[in-house]
């Protein structure tokens, strides 16, 4: 299993969250992301720091996000022990994936894989959600595809306060 409980940027705690509670709280950050991308026009694919994506980055990466959980839980739900595919997350930013982007699609297609995700989660049969698998081969972690829901919730949190940050920093 993964080696730490809780997220030491946001508090977020894997262990406390219920496979019931994943759906709702996807669809209200993902909705309050997608106005994060829309209003940030004016400076979306400003970086208000060399170590920080920009909110449009953030916003990409959360669509790949929820694309790339959804297939690991997919996987997992059909084959015993298997090994999602790494995400390469800074890699597809530093590649420049990313570069085309523009707010109004991120935001169409981030609420879009958002809503896959949710609908792939909750169509789960009864007990997968305690399904083991591995998260990927970079990590190695065996995980529950609870814990992969739970992920999916975290990084769209945690990412909501970052790009949120950005909005700040980017305004002061």
């Amino acid at each position: 299993m993964v080696s730490s409980d809780s997220c030491e940027g946001c508090g977020f705690r894997w262990s406390s969250i219920t496979a019931s509670e994943i759906p709702a709280r996807t669809s209200e950050a993902t909705e309050q992301f997608v106005v994060v991308v829309l209003s940030s026009a004016p400076f979306v694919n400003n970086r208000p720091a060399p170590d920080r994506w920009s909110i449009l980055e953030y916003g990409g990466h959360m669509r790949d996000v929820f694309m790339s959980i959804r297939e690991r839980i997919v996987r997992a739900s059909i084959e015993d022990d298997s090994v999602g595919s790494p995400i390469y997350r800074d890699e597809r930013v530093d590649l420049g994936f990313y570069k085309f982007d523009e707010p109004e699609d991120v935001a169409i297609e981030l609420g879009a894989m958002s809503r896959l995700f949710v609908k792939t989660f909750e169509a789960l049969p009864p007990d997968y959600e305690e399904r083991l698998f591995t998260y990927s081969p970079i990590s190695n972690a065996r995980v529950t595809l609870l814990w992969a829901g739970a992920q999916a919730l975290h990084e769209c949190e945690h990412h909501l306060g970052d790009v949120r940050e950005n909005e700040r920093l980017l305004n002061a």
